[in-house]
């Protein structure tokens, strides 16, 4: 019922998903600007950050790229992960931020 509302109101850009271009995110984006995803249900943005990262060198294979889920026991492996990417310039994904 609120999404009709919103949609008859406001239009219906305000209640359709929409995505964003990473690539585009990641040139707004520095070193000290890093970037944050906010999801909703069913939507997962790694793969157009694996892709991207692949294009330009940063991979799991390569040390470089860390995807780190968070929960019991891994602040430990994200805090390594950050430190590590901090000195050296590798991407760091940490999932799950809210657990």
């Amino acid at each position: 019922a609120v999404a009709a509302f919103i949609e008859e109101k406001l239009g219906s850009k305000y209640t359709e998903g929409r995505s964003v271009d990473f690539a585009k995110s990641y040139q707004e984006a520095s070193p000290s600007t890093p970037i944050f995803f906010i999801l909703s249900p069913g939507v997962d943005p790694l793969k157009d950050v694996e892709t991207l990262g692949k294009k330009l060198g940063f991979t799991s294979d390569n040390g470089n790229f860390h995807n780190v889920s968070l929960g019991q026991g891994q602040e430990v492996v994200a805090e390594e992960a950050m430190d590590v990417s901090a000195s050296q310039g590798h991407w760091v994904v940490l999932q799950n931020i809210h657990l």
